[in-house]
């Protein structure tokens, strides 16, 4: 009987694996892609910007003053930082055309530079109107001996209030109120002031600022004393 000698397998040998691999190459890419990406996340938002905010709720038409502004720490994207201002230089002496709660930012798109205005100031007797501030609004009448009440200003923003201390154009315990408005509309106000007899009210606005609020108000002529 003939042997037969079978023949043994190769065995087969494990490689080793190699750094030049691509898989692993990439999954190192990957691995090192999120840890710089995340940590780009973790610092931006952790950093922190100098930025301006309004101190008072200030009403549209509004025009901004030093002391009504504050420096505040906040947390933006870079992308967002132009959006808001952070130099008072860049708000000071501007007009808001909308309005901004307490403690709210300053958008860049919030502030205009105003046209040609005119600083008056109307005196109130105490009765007159409630107790202003500035950022408010406030609708005006006029009464005077030949007609018992007319709209002297429709909507009109508070720049500043100062305590009445006597004098021609004020009566004690009331209020004198700074407003900057179109020159037409300052000459309305000086000339409603020189009636005989007038008397001028307040009340404070709230709700959306109507647009174009003062461009129809009434004829006055009627509210002058007739020629003696």
């Amino acid at each position: 009987m003939s042997g037969v000698t079978a023949s043994s397998p190769t065995p087969r040998r494990v490689q080793t694996p190699s750094w030049l691999d691509p898989r692993l190459l990439l999954g190192l890419a990957l691995v090192l892609g999120s840890v710089l990406v995340g940590a780009k996340v973790v610092t931006a938002a952790n950093h922190s910007y100098r930025m301006l905010a309004v101190n008072r709720d200030l009403a549209a038409g509004t025009v901004l003053s030093a002391g009504e502004l504050s420096t505040v720490h906040v947390r933006l994207s870079s992308s967002g930082r132009g959006a808001y201002l952070d130099n008072a230089d860049d708000a000071v002496g501007r007009r808001l055309n909308r309005a901004l709660a307490r403690g709210e930012l300053v958008p860049a798109a919030a502030v205009a530079t105003p046209a040609a205005l005119t600083t008056v100031t109307i005196p109130f007797g105490a009765d007159a109107a409630p107790a202003l501030a500035p950022g408010q609004r406030m609708r005006i009448w006029l009464s005077t001996k030949a007609c018992p009440s007319a709209v002297l200003l429709a909507d009109v923003t508070v720049q500043a209030v100062h305590t009445s201390g006597g004098g021609s154009f004020s009566s004690a315990g009331g209020q004198n109120v700074v407003v900057s408005v179109e020159p037409e509309l300052a000459t309305r106000v000086v000339d409603a002031l020189a009636q005989d007899g007038a008397t001028i009210r307040a009340g404070v606005l709230s709700g959306p600022r109507a647009p174009a609020a003062n461009a129809d108000l009434p004829d006055l002529s009627g509210c002058r004393a007739p020629a003696s």
